[in-house]
């Protein structure tokens, strides 16, 4: 009687080690990205962010080109406000003007010991928040008018990739211009000029000339 001898496909034994590597980078890819783009600053309570965005509208909008689109500047905003949250956006139809939604909040909403009590989350170019607890630590019209979701229009890729490196917990300060949009095949995308608006067409949309990190 012939024992049975097993027979391995040196082809499946290199293969192995390089299916090992792969996810090995995989791996590590992955935590840089989060370590560098996703990982959360840690602020004490207090508000860190006590001005209110200041806006100032045009009499007219004032049209320009931008990566075959035709922007119309409606007001210069200036903003200082905490990251709560942000989104990159790779194939929606507004991935290739604003990759970067960023949940911003001043005043109370730029306080960890009121951020901790709410869950945020952003989905399909909306910012969406709910009480982690039985109610909310602020009133809700309070929550609205010192917290936004912006699309940011970076004008090259320096600022994108600046962008995307923004870390929740870190405080941004933002100038340009708040803009329509209007592109090929009737592409239309509006920004908001309130900060009480909610809901669909409640996000303000900033060609974004300038932005200081801390």
């Amino acid at each position: 009687m012939r024992a049975l001898t097993g027979r391995t496909d040196p082809l499946r034994l290199r293969a192995v080690p390089w299916l090992i590597i792969l996810l090995l980078a995989a791996s590590v890819l992955g935590g840089w990205n989060w370590w560098t783009r996703e990982r959360a600053v840690s602020r004490a309570p207090g508000v860190l962010v006590a001005e209110a965005p200041r806006q100032d509208d045009l009499a007219a909008p004032r049209a320009f080109e931008h990566h075959g689109y035709t922007l119309y500047a409606r007001a210069h905003y200036d903003i200082s406000a905490r990251v709560i949250r942000k989104e990159i956006y790779h194939l929606d139809g507004g991935a290739g003007l604003a990759p970067v939604d960023l949940g911003v909040g001043w005043g109370p909403m730029s306080d960890t010991a009121v951020l901790d009590r709410i869950r945020f989350t952003q989905m399909g170019r909306f910012f969406y928040w709910d009480a982690r607890d039985a109610s909310f630590p602020i009133p809700a019209l309070t929550l609205q008018t010192h917290a936004a979701q912006m699309h940011m229009v970076p004008p090259d890729g320096d600022m994108e990739d600046r962008l995307k490196h923004l870390r929740p917990g870190q405080i941004v300060h933002a100038q340009g211009w708040l803009v329509d949009i209007r592109g090929p095949a009737g592409f239309t995308w509006n920004t908001s000029l309130r900060r009480d608006d909610t809901g669909a067409g409640a996000c303000e949309i900033l060609y974004v000339e300038s932005l200081d990190v801390e």
